[in-house]
Formats: structure tokens, sequence, C-alpha cells
């Protein structure tokens, strides 16, 4: 069977007497499927995501092994606990260590994608708490001082009306009561990560971020909040922004982690 943690969402609030009766009310003006498998809806605050698809997406959750620095997966329970991975045997990233809610792939990938792409900015309230699920299995709330998300390109963000990174950082913020501050600014726009090469990656964000907030950052603890991790280009630049600035360490969290290619 599937691990599947429970992790209350809106999703979980108790469906009151008026709740039904305005469910049915807007059902019938506006129904809903879920955007996911097309499957109809019956309560609008289960934000078009019905309760099988997000099940899956909850069963994807990462579980051990995985690497003790940048939290890739391992594909075997043979690989021994507290292992590092090939690329960070070969060199270590800037950041303390990383890890990831689940797998980016199926209902997860897709949910992530709607949040990211298609406008559906309330999936922050059904992501949000996966991050705090992930950041309750490995770290406390003492060990950290500062929130700071992963920043889109102005221009970027001004298209998409949001940044879902930050979106995702100010609901663990408040969750786990550590503060959150815009401290990085992207300088420049990117191409997409999509597509290309590890190497590629790399040269797509050096030196793309900038710190903006020295007084901020100097000498505290930083969560980085990004939606996806792939190879850990971009979190990796970011990174090294904030410890450029003072910071004394940087751990990462993020909802999803892509597979090795």
């Amino acid at each position: 069977m599937a691990f599947r943690p429970y992790i209350p969402t809106i999703r979980d609030l108790p469906d009151s007497g008026a709740r039904m009766v305005l469910d049915g009310l807007l059902n019938l003006v506006f129904p809903e499927d879920c955007y996911l498998c097309s499957a109809p809806l019956h309560r609008h605050r289960d934000c078009c995501v019905c309760s099988s698809c997000w099940g899956k997406a909850v069963a994807l959750a990462i579980t051990p092994p995985f690497c003790v620095s940048c939290g890739l997966p391992f594909s075997s329970f043979e690989t021994a606990a507290n292992s590092l991975c090939g690329d960070c045997i070969l060199q270590m990233p800037p950041f303390s260590g990383a890890r990831s809610f689940g797998h980016y792939r199926g209902e997860l990938r897709g949910i992530i994608q709607g949040l990211k792409f298609h406008g559906r900015r309330r999936w922050a309230d059904l992501l949000g708490p996966l991050l705090v699920y992930a950041f309750h299995e490995n770290w406390r709330r003492e060990d950290f001082d500062l929130i700071v998300a992963v920043p889109l390109h102005a221009k970027r963000e001004r298209e998409r009306g949001y940044n879902q990174s930050e979106l995702l950082a100010r609901k663990l913020a408040s969750r786990i009561a550590v503060p959150y501050r815009r401290a990085l600014l992207r300088k420049r726009p990117t191409a997409p990560q999509v597509g290309l090469t590890d190497q590629k990656r790399k040269e797509n964000v050096r030196n793309v971020f900038q710190c903006i907030q020295r007084q901020q950052v100097s000498r505290k603890r930083i969560l980085l909040i990004d939606d996806v991790m792939t190879t850990g280009a971009t979190v990796s630049s970011a990174t090294e922004a904030l410890l450029q600035e003072g910071a004394l360490r940087v751990s990462v969290l993020t909802v999803a982690r892509a597979e090795k290619r």
C-alpha cells in the first residue's frame, strides 16, 4: 500500500449544513469538474481536485532512502542510510540541505503546473500544507530565522499575476511562525529551465539573483522555498546570493523533486 500521510487542508473543513446548501446552489450555477481527471465535483472548497486525485498526489510523498545533502530519492532500499548521491560526492551544493515533499510526477505534477502556469492561485492552499508536513519531517521551527522564496523576474511575475513560490513560502511562514521576507531579486529574465541540459541550466541562472535585504539576511539561518527542484541549479544560485550577503546557512524546501534524468 502506498504511503499516505494525513495532511489537513481546506478540503478537511467540516461540512456544515449552510456549507452544503451553498455548495448545492453553486453547483447548479457553476458546476465544476476535477481539473486533473474531469470527474464531477460537489464541493467548491475541493479547489477543482477530486478526492481520488488528491489522494494520489499525497501518495507521491518521498520516503527514505534519499541523499542526505540534496534530498534526491534513491531508487533502491539497498542504498545505505545517510548516503550522498553521486553529484553531491563530486561537488557538494552551496546549501546546507534540501528536502521535498513528493515526486514531481502524476497528480502532484499536475497540481503544481496548474498553480504555476494556469492561474490556479488558490492551489497554494492545497500545496502549502504539504510543505508544512515536509518541514516538520526534517527540521524544527527553532532551526531557522527567516523564510525566503525564489523570485520570478518582475516581467514574468506581472504576466502571471503572482509568484507561486512566494505564495507557498507565505503559507509555510504563517503555519510555523518563522518570518517571511522578500530578500531576493531576479536581475534578468531567464529562459525556462525545461529541456535544458544540466550545464545549460547552471549557465542560465548563474549570477541571476541579487540580495536586496542585506541587513535582513546577515547572520541568519534561512529556509529557501521553491515549487520544484530538478538539478538544483536555481536554488544553488539563489543560495549563493544569500551567502554572499552574510547568511549563516541556507536550506532548501520544495513541494516536489524531479527525478534524475
